[in-house]
């Protein structure tokens, strides 16, 4: 059980995820508007793993507190 005994990620580290969950979301738009390799099921289904990251780290708080 990970969630249970995982260290809080910092300001830093979480701006790396940050960083990397933008890149993969862009890779993922390319790949689904631009180059339609990928169905829309599978689309959803990604970017639903995505807001629930960001939501258990607590992510659109650092936007909050970056963007003051």
């Amino acid at each position: 059980m990970i969630g249970l005994y995982s260290a809080i990620l910092d300001r830093d580290e979480k701006l790396i995820v940050k960083d990397a969950l933008f890149l993969y979301v862009s890779d993922l738009q390319k790949r689904y508007y631009a180059d339609k390799l990928i169905q829309t099921d599978i689309y959803l289904e990604k970017m639903k793993e995505v807001e629930t990251i960001v939501e258990k780290l607590h992510l659109t708080e650092l936007y909050t507190e970056l963007y003051k």
